[in-house]
């Protein structure tokens, strides 16, 4: 999932691994409807989601399919309008105020370019990689100040150890291996990990008021053999999440 900041769109890929489908959709958050992005599927399968913003969706390719080096951007309306441009020799980057930031792949140490992001063409620009890195965290942001992810926290980390504290008063529960934590001005969210009896992990979201009652708690995901990231963010006090891999979720927190 992707959250186009300037139009309030939700980009998302759906990939089948076992029949090699990809498809790609935009969720308008405002009137919740879905629309199907309108791709041969031979050229979905090789493509893959990096990031949507300016009303377009960004996918890139991949220039060794066996190690998935990424490789190409092409920019696709998210109103289903088809393609708008693409470039075949450069690889995302990311998003920064001056545009789409890109490299070369067989030069990873050659500076970075920016990209016009509604047409692809080169701005003239460029920027080391440490300035690359800090122009997108700048812009991210800016871009993302309507919108929360959680933070990260890994066993042994200090505030892996507080969070599971409370689940563990709170719940009853043992968390383990990390979990994600989000904090609104009214609620606590959280993301956590328990064991299954058949030794496999189970992903759980818990929502909290910030007196600690508890207000909704779900299972996300089971029979995991590993952790995931950004397992939910909140976008205008809307919480979304996928379930069990495939069914998108959003909740209306306390405002």
């Amino acid at each position: 999932m992707r959250l186009d900041s300037s139009t309030a769109c939700l980009a998302l890929e759906v990939r089948d691994p076992d029949l090699l489908l990809t498809s790609f959709y935009t969720l308008d958050t405002a009137s919740l409807s879905l629309s199907h992005l309108d791709l041969p599927q031979t050229q979905a399968w090789w493509q893959g989601l990096e990031d949507a913003e300016h009303g377009l969706l960004y996918l890139h390719g991949y220039g060794n399919r066996q190690l998935g080096q990424h490789k190409g951007i092409a920019g696709y309306d998210e109103e289903n309008k088809g393609k708008v441009w693409e470039t075949a020799e450069l690889a995302f980057y990311g998003i920064a105020k001056a545009g789409v930031l890109a490299y070369n792949p067989m030069q990873p140490e050659a500076p970075l370019q920016s990209l016009a992001p509604k047409t692809g063409m080169a701005t003239g620009q460029s920027f080391t990689q440490q300035e690359a890195a800090e122009e997108v965290a700048h812009y991210s942001r800016t871009r993302y100040q309507d919108c929360l992810y959680p933070i990260l926290y890994r066993e042994g980390e200090a505030y892996f150890e507080q969070v599971r504290d409370f689940l563990r008063e709170q719940l009853q529960v043992e968390p383990l291996q990390a979990l994600e934590y989000a904090e609104t001005e009214t609620c606590l969210v959280i993301s956590f990990y328990l064991e299954d009896t058949d030794g496999s992990l189970q992903n759980e979201l818990a929502i909290f008021d910030l007196e600690g009652k508890l207000h909704q708690k779900v299972k996300i995901g089971s029979r995991l053999s590993g952790i995931g990231s950004d397992t939910f963010f909140i976008f205008k006090h809307n919480l979304y999440f996928i379930l069990n891999k495939d069914i998108l979720q959003v909740f209306r927190l306390l405002a």
